[in-house]
């Protein structure tokens, strides 16, 4: 079978050669291609097998901003700048920025320049509240930030103006010669102070046999005090024991005049009650009691007819005419 062994030598494993030069070449392009997608990544480029969303944002200063500048959302990165380029309008760059995340920005959203201490700026994702999403190649507004000296120097300045005044009020009180007097009357109350300490020092020396003498007195006082503290003791529990006594003594015997009393009186009601004595006559006695009023009422009726006509009950200085008079007009009053 001629045909067949032809064949099969004809399908036999081919041995394929490959030269160093070959070799060299491979891995020179496997090595550039490794290298500019590294170059592209560290550069802020979004690389070969990440997708492209590029936004563009318009900014009035870029200082500090280039292509290694983050894009950053609440402190995430999610981009980098790509280019900055002068537009038109002199005072305005637009800077075009790739997005690297999968994230749905809102068109009203907003580019926030973030300025920090030691990695230049920021530019941060404020994302807004619009329900129609930006689309690709799209331009959002931006928000111009001070940069982070500027904000410190910001809250310095305050600070430097209350250094600026109180050094002004230090250069007016030396130049007037106040803060010289001031320092003199100090200086001056510190040697009051020693003088007065220097002499209650030499009094203390002086008198110092007096003081010791005191104080043994004081502690020989002391001592004979804890030695007798039982008796003494014993006496204030005397006088207590005989305070109490006494204050029991007085109460006991008011309490007994008190009794007494209330005995006394009610023995006067139980009188007054039965009838007995004069108050109780006229308490109980009720003819009495109606002619004591009627004696008041005629009394009272005799009293106001004397103030009214007085000439009928006192002949002098009055003639007989005027009493008669009186009798008649006090009779007619009557009826």
């Amino acid at each position: 079978m001629p045909n067949m062994r032809l064949y099969l030598q004809l399908i036999k494993p081919m041995n394929f050669k490959i030269s160093n030069e070959s070799k060299v070449g491979v891995l020179a392009a496997i090595a550039i291609t490794f290298l500019i997608l590294g170059y592209n990544f560290m550069s802020g480029r979004a690389s070969f097998f990440s997708s492209k969303f590029k936004l563009n944002a318009i900014l009035t200063d870029v200082t500090e901003i280039n292509t290694s500048t983050p894009i950053l959302y609440k402190g995430f990165k999610i981009g980098n700048v790509n280019t900055v380029e002068m537009t038109e309008t002199l005072g305005k760059f637009n800077v075009l920025f790739v997005i690297n995340e999968d994230i749905s920005i809102p068109e009203d959203s907003k580019l926030k320049v973030i300025g920090t201490l030691l990695n230049g700026k920021s530019l941060n994702l404020m994302l807004g509240n619009s329900s129609i999403m930006v689309k690709n190649n799209g331009v959002l507004g931006s928000i111009a930030d001070t940069s982070l000296m500027e904000s410190v120097g910001d809250a310095v300045k305050p600070l430097s103006d209350k250094i600026n005044s109180i050094v002004a009020s230090l250069d007016s009180l030396l130049s007037h010669g106040e803060l010289n007097q001031t320092i003199a009357h100090l200086n001056n109350s510190l040697k009051s102070f020693t003088k007065t300490s220097d002499n209650a020092a030499e009094l203390i020396k002086n008198n110092l046999p007096k003081i010791d003498k005191i104080l043994s007195n004081v502690e020989s006082i002391s001592s004979n005090l804890a030695k007798n503290n039982k008796a003494i003791t014993l006496i204030i529990n005397n006088l207590k024991a005989t305070t109490d006594n006494l204050a029991a003594a007085n109460l006991k015997e008011a309490v007994e005049n008190a009794n007494k009393s209330l005995v006394e009186f009610n023995e006067i009601v139980t009188k007054i009650n039965d009838g007995k004595g004069t108050l109780g006559l006229l308490i109980n006695d009720k003819e009495l009691y109606q002619n004591l009023n009627k004696t008041a009422f005629d009394l009272d009726v005799l009293l106001k007819d004397f103030n009214k006509f007085p000439a009928k009950y006192i002949p002098i200085p009055f003639t007989k005419k005027q009493r008669k008079n009186a009798i008649e007009q006090s009779e007619n009053s009557k009826n």
